[in-house]
């Protein structure tokens, strides 16, 4: 998100600062836990744009699986291998794909060198750890991804709290009352302090920051007003709560409805649009380009063909 959306997390922040230190002699590693939606990513976005140049690198990954962080971890040994060679040679030459232990191997050495400890390290959405007292059959152990030195700094963003190897910075829902309303007023520049409909929204959303952020990005969107939201919203709660499990949880059904509630003004919108967002879930959200669509519209359906006829279409 803009940096000038970010709100809060003051306390969080302070946390972070001071246990991230690229001064130290020893590793830092520290994780900041919650559920979905708390702003995990977020706080790690936030932290790691306002003290970037106290870092000689600072390098986000995703880590939500094994596969993914391996794949990422080939492209970042690649990086290196190139700004090595430039630096050595004066020109950019063609450099051969690594497998994928070559690669790791390549960049814990990197991170390891005895000149080269002021780096950040981010390891993003590390939801399935297979750890001590964690068990999970598609879990992975992120540690061997770590240098072999220990030494730089190191942020993972979990819903798991124990992480026993890292400083613990947990997130929860804002208890402030006036936060939540920032946050979910920010977007569309309104004025709610006197609106008691925006009172109502923001206590209805219990402080979950996700909720409130996605409610005020449609509201920008819309002419609706802060009830005209809650109307439709407490509409799509019950729609929700008619055809679901029972034993949902109440963040993730209000995650869910504000969710629909966005994806149901695209698709007024533009369906086609909306048919591409439910593609893009099914995928992932990640090296997911024009050409990639465009080889597969020759079997695909009308909307898809429509949508990837041209690239100013598909953008």
């Amino acid at each position: 998100i803009d940096e000038q959306l970010f709100i809060g997390r003051e306390d969080e922040l302070a946390h972070l600062h001071k246990w991230l230190s690229p001064s130290t002699e020893r590793q830092n590693v520290v994780a900041i836990s919650g559920l979905g939606g708390m702003g995990k990513t977020q706080l790690g976005l936030h932290f790691a744009r306002q003290h970037h140049q106290r870092y000689s690198a600072v390098i986000w990954l995703n880590a939500s699986s094994e596969v993914t962080l391996k794949v990422a971890y080939v492209s970042l040994a690649q990086r290196i291998r190139r700004h090595n060679k430039q630096r050595e040679a004066g020109q950019s030459e063609v450099i051969e794909q690594l497998k994928e232990e070559q690669a790791i191997q390549l960049v814990r050495q990197w991170l390891s060198q005895a000149e080269n400890k002021t780096w950040l390290l981010i390891f993003d959405n590390y939801d399935d750890p297979r750890l001590p007292g964690i068990r999970s059959s598609t879990g992975y152990d992120i540690r061997p991804f770590f240098p072999y030195s220990t030494q730089g700094s190191i942020l993972i963003t979990t819903r798991y709290s124990r992480i026993t190897f890292a400083k613990s910075v947990h997130l929860d829902k804002f208890d402030d009352l006036d936060l939540s309303l920032a946050v979910l007023t920010r977007r569309p520049g309104r004025q709610a302090h006197e609106d008691v409909d925006a009172k109502k929204l923001a206590i209805r959303f219990d402080g979950l920051p996700l909720a409130l952020a996605t409610a005020g990005d449609y509201i920008s969107q819309t002419a609706d007003s802060f009830g005209d939201y809650l109307h439709i919203y407490e509409q799509s709660w019950e729609e929700l709560a008619e055809n679901s499990d029972n034993l949902m949880e109440y963040d993730y059904r209000t995650l869910y409805s504000t969710w629909n509630l966005s994806l149901k003004q695209v698709a007024a919108q533009d369906p086609q649009a909306a048919e591409l967002f439910r593609l893009i879930g099914y995928l992932g959200n990640t090296d997911l380009w024009y050409e990639l669509f465009r080889k597969g519209a020759g079997s695909a359906p009308d909307w898809f063909c429509d949508i990837t006829k041209s690239k100013a279409r598909f953008n």
